[in-house]
């Protein structure tokens, strides 16, 4: 049970929540008599902005305990909430055994938890899962709730602007426990695919502008590019930038590294502006160095994939050492990230 000071702190945060809802967005909410389903029940929402914490934390059950983020420091207020609300913090990137006893723990004994299986808010398709919430649904047979947040990808700049902006909160009937395994070398393969029954779900059950967000995702290519003026250095032709360039174009993914860990990453954001050669590797040394170790070291495989990490490690490696000799010459350089639409084959994802 959370004590004195976590109940205090947990129902200002319900308080201030309703009031920003109320006050501040045209919030519609449907479903809401699933929301008392009890336990054990793990609420499982989409995730594409902090401000879907906001929502569950003012439409879940007071005794529902949350699952937050452990691997890096966040911004205030955020970084303070996590601290006193009494969340469950998950290293992502790593094996966290001390996380999942605690929610295992949880949901053994009858409790409610909120987690969102997508296990980040950056940009995504929604077939870009993570196995968590199947894995404790099947491991404490516990059903889960699934619920669709709508419209709120970047709702926070429309918030500030006073836009009050629409959003939508749909709650489905709670979905049975996943099964367990019968071949346990199956497991993982099973556990994928409940993840991927759970996300189809819930993509059902969004408004059509959110559903579309999820297939552009699916949809976009990048390329990436580091140019010179003038025009007398390049980059390894074998070496792809394409990887790097993803990660500086999703405003989400990008930008705890920019805003949290406050690394000098300027060159890369401002696209196509030609800066001096030792600018740009202090940029992409200092990337280099945050996921090499530290609260960033599994940043990018979590949230990428093993491929695509490795390929922004060669991308940084190979631009830094190009920077050396772009100094010398008295060049100026640039990084450019292309962004283009792949055409749908049938407009859909799901």
């Amino acid at each position: 049970m959370p004590d004195q000071r976590t109940r205090i702190v947990r129902r200002a945060l319900r308080l201030a929540g309703a009031v920003t809802l109320r006050l501040l967005t045209r919030t519609r909410v449907s479903g809401r008599e699933y929301l008392d389903t009890p336990g054990p029940v793990i609420y499982a929402a989409n995730h594409t902005s902090t401000f879907d914490a906001l929502l569950m934390f003012v439409l879940l059950p007071p005794d529902t305990v949350f699952v937050g983020p452990g691997d890096f420091e966040l911004l205030w207020p955020a970084n303070w909430i996590v601290r006193h609300a009494g969340l469950i913090l998950m290293k992502r990137g790593a094996v966290d055994r001390e996380g999942l006893k605690q929610m295992l723990s949880h949901l053994e004994a009858g409790g409610r938890l909120g987690i969102f299986p997508e296990g980040g808010t950056w940009e995504k398709p929604i077939d870009a899962v993570k196995s968590g919430a199947a894995y404790l649904s099947q491991a404490a047979q516990a059903r889960i709730v699934p619920m669709a947040f709508g419209n709120t990808y970047q709702v926070w700049w429309r918030i500030f602007r006073l836009r009050f902006p629409r959003l939508t909160v749909t709650i489905g009937p709670p979905l049975p426990p996943v099964p367990p395994t019968a071949d346990r070398r199956q497991r993982q393969a099973e556990l994928d695919a409940a993840s991927l029954a759970l996300m189809r779900t819930i993509y059902a059950m969004l408004p059509p502008e959110t559903q579309a967000h999820y297939d552009r995702q699916a949809r976009l290519r990048f390329r990436g590019e580091l140019l010179f003026r003038p025009d007398s250095r390049y980059v390894a032709p074998d070496v792809s930038l394409d990887a790097l360039a993803e990660l500086v174009a999703k405003p989400n993914l990008f930008s705890p590294l920019r805003y949290n860990a406050r690394l000098p990453v300027r060159p890369l954001v401002r696209q196509g502006r030609f800066v001096r050669p030792r600018a740009m590797k202090r940029a992409v040394d200092a990337l280099a160095e945050a996921f090499a170790a530290g609260d960033f070291a599994g940043y990018l495989e979590y949230r990428l994939g093993e491929a695509k990490a490795a390929e922004i490690r060669a991308a940084l490696a190979v631009i830094s050492a190009a920077m050396d000799d772009a100094e010398a010459a008295g060049a100026r350089v640039a990084f450019r990230a292309q962004v283009h639409e792949h055409p749908p084959d049938d407009g859909r994802t799901v």
